[in-house]
C-alpha cells in the first residue's frame, strides 16, 4: 500500500513559546523505582550488585521526543508532561523535530501555575527553542522515542522518511515506540525490515473521530481513528477527553492530551523494567 500523503490546509494563528512549567505531584511506579535505587543501600554481599547497579544506571537510558515543525503547531502539555516524568526516573531526555529549531507550541492556557513553574526553571525550555533535526539523532543512540501530539503532526510527521526509518530501527532494536494524540500520525507509515506496516495487527489508540472537531474534519488529510482501521491497526477509544492508554509489547499509544501523563507513566515503568533485567 502507498504511503500516506498530507495536504495544504489553511492557516492558524502562530503562538510564540513562552516559559511554563509542570505538575511535580506525581506517583511515580514505586516499586520499580524504589528497588531500583535501593540496591546500592545494601551492605555486605550485596555490594558488587550495588556496583551494578549504579554502572547501569551511569549509562544513563536516552529517550527522543519528537514534535512537529509544522505552522500548525505541536501540544506544549503532551511534551511537558511526558518530560518531567522521563526525567525524575533518570533518563537523559532529548528533543527533535522535522526541521529542527523553534516549533510552533500551543496548548499553554492549559498549563497550571505549577507547572509553569516548573518549566522556567527547567532544561526543557532551552531545548524546545533548539531541537535537534530528525536527521542529526542516531537510533543506537536511543532506548525509545515518544512522539508529541499537537495539530501540526497531521501535516509534517506523515511523509517524514527517516523520521519512519529512525522508529522502525529503534523499534527492531528492542525500544519502545510511543505517542499520544495526533502523535499517532507519525507511526502510520512506519515500516519494519519485512515490509509491513508497525502498526499492522497493533492493539492501538490515537485520537478519536468523536473528539476531532469542525476545522479538524475540513483541514486534516484524514482522522486517525480512519486511517489506523483502514491499515490494519486494532483501535480503539473510551468517551471524549477521559485518558486511554494502550500497551501492545513495545508499543505504547495514548489517546488524547488527558492521556499523555498515564501514558508517560506506562514507557517510565517499562524502561525501568527493562534496566533492571539488564543487570
Amino acid at each position: 500500500m502507498n504511503n500516506i500523503l498530507a495536504k495544504t490546509t489553511h492557516k492558524q494563528p502562530k503562538v510564540k513559546l513562552r516559559n511554563f512549567s509542570m505538575i511535580c505531584s506525581i506517583s511515580l511506579v514505586p516499586t520499580l523505582f524504589v528497588t531500583f535505587f535501593s540496591l546500592s543501600s545494601l551492605g555486605g554481599n550485596n555490594n558488587e550488585q550495588a556496583l551494578m547497579v549504579k554502572k547501569q544506571h551511569d549509562k544513563k537510558t536516552k529517550v527522543l521526543i519528537v514534535i512537529s515543525s509544522d505552522e500548525h503547531g505541536y501540544w506544549l502539555p503532551e511534551v511537558l508532561e511526558p518530560y518531567q516524568l522521563l526525567q525524575q526516573a533518570g533518563f537523559i531526555i532529548d528533543i527533535a523535530s522535522p526541521l529542527g529549531g523553534e516549533g510552533k507550541s500551543r496548548g499553554e492556557f492549559s498549563l497550571s501555575s505549577t507547572q509553569e513553574e516548573w518549566l522556567e526553571q527547567s532544561s526543557l525550555v532551552k531545548k524546545l527553542l533548539s531541537s535537534l533535526t530528525i536527521n542529526q539523532v542516531k537510533a543506537n543512540d536511543y532506548q525509545a522515542i515518544y512522539f508529541a501530539g499537537g495539530s501540526g503532526p497531521m501535516f509534517d510527521f506523515i511523509n517524514n522518511e527517516g523520521m519512519h526509518k529512525l522508529t522502525a530501527e529503534i523499534y527492531e532494536s528492542g525500544g519502545f515506540v510511543s505517542a499520544d494524540c495526533h502523535g499517532i500520525a507519525g507511526l502510520l507509515n512506519v515500516k519494519l525490515s519485512n515490509g509491513t506496516r508497525l502498526i499492522s495487527g497493533k492493539k492501538l489508540t490515537a485520537k478519536a473521530n468523536h473528539e476531532e472537531g469542525h476545522w479538524a474534519r475540513n483541514n486534516y488529510p484524514f482522522l486517525l481513528e480512519d486511517k489506523i482501521t483502514e491499515l490494519g491497526g486494532r483501535y480503539s477509544s473510551k468517551a471524549k477527553g477521559k485518558p486511554h492508554v494502550v500497551v501492545d509489547g513495545r508499543l505504547i499509544t495514548g489517546q488524547n492530551p488527558a492521556s499523555a501523563m498515564p501514558m508517560a507513566k506506562q514507557l517510565v515503568q517499562k524502561l525501568l523494567t527493562l534496566e533492571s533485567n539488564q543487570l
